[in-house]
């Protein structure tokens, strides 16, 4: 066992498509992070394909910003400043005033994470900083919706070398790296100010041209376990 890196930030998305929470530590189980997104909202405008949301939706679904409580209980803070139970009526009304008047919107919930492909998504510091570099346009973390930041302590793109390998993090988690994960339109949205900021097509152009259109990787959990921010993370040896 070999030490790799360590933990840069944990992150939670108690709700699909809306804003991240950073956490100081958070439970492993095979499913994936638990309390990741187990709420959802579908749209009544989802193009056939895309099961939740029109792209001008999650786009603007970015401004809501959950926040989970010590009992586990999820609100929702909207743009105008409002806080809602993220099952109140009036989040949806919330909806159709701050993203579309024609969608009707509805709550989903799920006792297993929502996700789209696999049940943890990880990427690198560097990584982050040289796409950054090569792009020539600084890159925030929340642009990748990754649930583990990972501080390596190799180059840039370290994570991809990880595929088909198991890490461990911290005493208890073991997770298996499945594959590279191939990178959406989502990316493109400025975390900050995704309904001002025109989106940002050129980081899509270049992952195409130069990393096969991914960034970090998909993993899944083999051994449940709480890890914390900061905890080392150690290659296991087959």
């Amino acid at each position: 066992m070999a030490s790799i890196g360590h933990v840069a930030l944990l992150v939670r998305y108690p709700v699909k498509s809306m804003a991240g929470e950073i956490l100081p530590e958070a439970s492993l189980a095979i499913p994936g992070l638990a309390g990741d997104r187990m709420y959802a909202f579908r749209s009544s405008s989802a193009p056939p394909g895309m099961r939740y949301l029109a792209g001008q939706e999650r786009r603007e679904m970015l401004r809501y910003m959950p926040g989970t409580d010590r009992n586990g209980v999820i609100s929702v803070t909207a743009p105008s400043g409002e806080t809602f139970a993220v099952d109140s009526p009036l989040l949806i009304e919330n909806f159709r005033h701050y993203i579309s008047e024609r969608s009707d919107f509805r709550l989903v919930q799920s006792s297993t994470p929502q996700t789209d492909v696999r049940p943890l998504s990880l990427i690198s510091l560097k990584t982050i900083e040289k796409l950054s570099t090569e792009l020539g346009h600084p890159l925030d973390h929340r642009r990748f919706r990754s649930n583990i930041v990972l501080d390596l302590s190799n180059e840039a793109f370290a994570e991809d070398h990880l595929e088909g390998k198991r890490i461990q993090i911290g005493s208890e988690a073991t997770l298996r790296v499945l594959e590279r994960d191939p990178r959406c339109r989502f990316i493109t949205y400025d975390p900050d100010s995704p309904h001002t900021e025109e989106p940002l097509f050129a980081i899509m152009k270049l992952l195409d041209k130069q990393h096969q259109g991914r960034a970090g990787v998909y993993a899944r959990v083999e051994t449940p376990g709480i890890v914390h921010s900061g905890d080392l993370v150690d290659l296991l040896e087959e």
